[in-house]
């Protein structure tokens, strides 16, 4: 899976400032992304319950998950 770099900083800046929207998917996980423009797909964020690890995957494929454990 490939982040790429602009999608990366959308969303830190996103989150600096507070626009990050939050979606629920059935399966009751909540994806964070950057609001705004749509030029470039955008990365999505979930932090795991029990807060241990962090899931990021890109919009264009939400097959791809790439875990961060959170120590």
């Amino acid at each position: 899976m490939r982040i790429p770099k602009d999608a990366l900083d959308a969303f830190a800046a996103a989150l600096s400032v507070r626009t990050a929207a939050v979606r629920t998917w059935a399966d009751g996980i909540e994806w964070m992304y950057a609001m705004g423009t749509w030029e470039q797909p955008p990365l999505e964020v979930a932090l795991m319950p029990g807060g241990e690890e962090v899931w990021l995957r890109m919009s264009t494929d939400r097959s791809s998950v790439a875990v961060w454990t959170i120590q």
